[in-house]
């Protein structure tokens, strides 16, 4: 922190504005107060007796406001008798009430403005005391149904440390139309990729896959149930372990932004993008796009753009039957939609981080 404050003055000492030098001062103040830990009381009350199980609730954060005070009480509720545990907020620069919400119920709170969210999260786990480990978002609430699940989730974890487990978030009891034909058929789904926005796993395992990896913008739940799959262990999904995301997008343009965002971490290389068979499908689809508009353009009477047309629709609705179990007409019709939007917004995702690689390349060089 000196060599980076030196470095500041010696910046400073060449500028010709004075207002550059205030805001170096400014800038090198935050950065010191946000990498510190802010609240490092551990949440005593929370303890349940000598014999309890240590388990730690890692939830990171960004003006998480409206959405912490709701998950910060499920998990007081919703923690089964006998087990003692910790909450830590790892915050990302919050300038709404977050922080001051989550030392006022008793959560460990740390910041750090520049980490990706995987680097929060490791963050986080450094501070922790738990050899369980569960990861939640900030919008993410438990129930009934995941403190009857979890104490036999834990004992399955001390016997066995090598596992990440969790669950596909759940959708409100009054769900939207998104929630309700996108995220709900999705619940019930198996599989062996467990999500980072309701996660657990031991430290054992979490400490020899190296965390996160903190280099990604988003994706890094993926990286590390790979990571995790590399070294034998069992990544499973429990539906079982029901809680409620009350995040998830309500209109469509909150939908395609959320792809678009999720989208990044198979668009960061070329390999990486052909490994993914999302982004490989989106790149497809777009180009059937191209077809089927030269086609128009090049043969406006004719009838070659149905080869472009025919696989577009197939895209989305063959996934819309198989993935999501859409059966009647409507809600094939409506989910299939839903895909189309999916995939442009894969597609816009790839074309973002590619072209943003371009142009740092090009600034570098």
């Amino acid at each position: 922190m000196i060599a980076d404050g030196l470095s500041l003055i010696g910046v400073a000492e060449h500028a010709q504005d004075y207002s550059i030098l205030i805001t170096l001062i400014r800038d090198l103040i935050y950065a010191i107060k946000s990498r510190q830990i802010l609240q490092t009381m551990c949440c005593s009350n929370f303890a349940m007796n000598d014999s309890a199980a240590s388990i730690s609730f890692i939830i990171p954060t960004l003006n998480e406001a409206a959405s912490l005070p709701a998950t910060l009480d499920s998990i007081r509720d919703h923690v089964p008798a006998g087990f003692s545990y910790e909450v830590i907020v790892a915050d990302n620069g919050s300038t709404d009430e977050t922080v001051d919400i989550a030392t006022g119920r008793q959560a460990r709170v740390v910041i750090d403005a520049w980490a990706t969210v995987g680097g929060l999260r490791n963050r986080a786990a450094r501070e922790a005391s738990g050899e369980v480990l569960v990861f939640l978002d900030a919008d993410i609430e438990l129930t009934k149904a995941w403190a009857d699940e979890f104490p036999g989730v834990y004992r399955s974890l001390v016997e066995n440390p090598w596992q990440v487990t969790g669950s596909r978030c759940g959708i409100p009891e009054q769900p939207g139309m998104i929630e309700r034909y996108w995220f709900g058929p999705l619940l019930d789904k198996g599989g062996n990729y467990v999500n980072s926005g309701h996660m657990i796993t031991t430290r054992e395992l979490f400490d020899s896959v190296g965390g996160f990896d903190d280099s990604l913008e988003t994706g890094e739940d993926y990286a590390f149930g790979q990571a995790a799959h590399s070294r034998n262990a069992v990544v499973l999904n429990n539906p079982s372990l029901k809680v409620i995301h009350t995040g998830y997008p309500k209109t469509l343009l909150q939908f395609i932004r959320r792809e678009i965002w999720h989208g990044k971490g198979d668009c960061r290389s070329i390999k990486t993008m052909t490994k993914s068979k999302v982004a490989s499908l989106a790149i497809v689809f777009f180009m059937l796009h191209v077809v089927t508009l030269a086609s128009v353009s090049l043969a406006p009477g004719g009838m070659a753009w149905v080869f472009g047309v025919l696989p577009i629709a197939g895209i989305c609705i063959v996934p819309a039957i198989v993935r999501h179990d859409a059966k009647m007409p409507i809600n094939i019709l409506v989910v299939s939609f839903l895909y189309y939007c999916y995939f442009l917004a894969r597609f816009v995702s790839c074309l973002s981080v590619q072209y943003q690689s371009v142009q740092g390349k090009l600034t570098a060089g």
